[in-house]
């Protein structure tokens, strides 16, 4: 399993608006502790596994519940935080990109987003 910096939030959205909360969705982990982030991570999602083996031999969930609630939350806190982090920058390329991410939603976007699966994964098993 590839580690959380390497996942590409490309691969997570078909629209600007889920790349870009995938992205705010892994600096916002990237900046915490490693457990930190898993443990936040894992209060989100709840992963079903049987005996399946995915990329490089890791139990591969079959079905998993995602809590909408404190999914929601996370995305709202992860876009905070990135803005939090674009306002130190006072560039042009960062006002734009603040002006986004104010109109991000997180319960707008549960539905949409599907990187919480492999964050977890890649935080919980990747060597």
């Amino acid at each position: 399993m590839k580690k959380l910096a390497w996942l590409s939030v490309e691969d997570y959205g078909t629209t600007v608006m889920e790349i870009i909360v995938a992205s705010a969705m892994k600096g916002y982990l990237r900046r915490m502790p490693e457990k930190e982030a898993l443990k936040k991570v894992e209060s989100i999602i709840e992963p079903k596994v049987i005996q399946l083996f995915g990329e490089g031999g890791e139990p591969m969930p079959v079905q998993s519940y995602v809590d909408g609630a404190k999914f929601a939350a996370f995305i709202d806190e992860a876009v905070a935080d990135s803005i939090r982090e674009l306002e130190v920058r006072k560039d042009d390329m960062s006002e734009v990109s603040i002006a986004v991410l104010q109109n991000v939603e997180g319960k707008s976007m549960v539905e949409t987003v599907s990187f919480i699966g492999d964050a977890y994964r890649s935080m919980k098993y990747a060597k």
